[in-house]
């Protein structure tokens, strides 16, 4: 089948397929990937309904999102390829890397967890209503909302620059509040299942804010302790948008492992 989405490649070099988190458009990758792009061709699609991919009209599953990513790469030619998953991005990652083991090349995992009830024992997500309460707000409370100091304590405070970056893209960039619930119910979904990660067999490299309190350290943790290869680099100073408050460090691991 013929990806339906938006997408863009940026960079020259091997390819490499990122995959975007909750309620959020490619443009996140951005800054990170820029001091890379003279190393890697990276591909960037907008997940079902977010940035500039259509909106759609009914629900869908994790399998769903992994299933557009191998469509798109089919489109492109491209046969084997890295994937970097960025929190939600990281459920697509983990489920395409099972789909299709003999494509995924090696993987890097930022901010992420995976599914089963060990994992949400302690992953502390957000409630259904806190999330419609959220994406009710306007766009620039919505967002402010969404980087309060409950999720990204040192955003504000310790990196203004990258917090008054990320408030101007997402209010140009608004998520639908429909498209959000569907996301919501697919992440939701990906949480209540436990995924077979020893069948995971790529290199992972696991990167993650000490910081981080919408996916603590200890997710991290677990996935390394799961997965067959896996090693994890930790941001120091940092919270869940660590790619962006220390671009020097996340790309120094990140072409390193790759």
């Amino acid at each position: 089948m013929k990806f339906k989405g938006h997408y863009e490649c940026v960079g020259i070099g091997e390819p490499v397929l990122c995959l975007s988190g909750f309620a959020s458009g490619n443009w996140v990758f951005e800054r990170l990937l820029q001091p890379m792009r003279t190393r890697y061709r990276f591909v960037l699609p907008d997940n079902r309904g977010m940035g500039r991919s259509p909106p759609v009209q009914q629900g869908y599953t994790m399998d769903d999102l992994a299933d557009d990513a191998l469509n798109l790469m089919d489109d492109l030619g491209i046969e084997r390829f890295g994937v970097i998953g960025l929190s939600m991005g990281g459920f697509i990652a983990q489920v395409l890397a099972l789909k299709a083991p003999q494509r995924v090349l090696s993987m890097v995992l930022m901010g992420t967890t995976s599914g089963g009830a060990k994992y949400r024992q302690i992953f502390p997500a957000l409630s259904e209503e806190q999330v419609r309460a959220i994406y009710a707000l306007p766009p620039r409370e919505r967002v402010t909302a969404a980087l309060s100091e409950t999720l990204c304590p040192l955003l504000k405070t310790q990196f203004p620059e990258v917090y008054d970056d990320v408030v101007a893209k997402r209010v140009a960039d608004p998520a639908d509040p429909q498209q959000v619930m569907y996301q919501f119910f697919a992440a939701d979904g990906f949480m209540n299942k436990p995924l077979p990660l020893d069948r995971i067999g790529c290199p992972v490299l696991i990167l993650t804010g000490d910081q981080d309190r919408l996916v603590p350290v200890v997710n991290a943790q677990q996935m390394a302790r799961d997965l067959p290869d896996a090693r994890i680099v930790t941001i120091p100073g940092t919270d869940h948008l660590f790619f962006l408050e220390k671009i020097p460090e996340t790309v120094a691991a990140i072409v390193d492992f790759l």
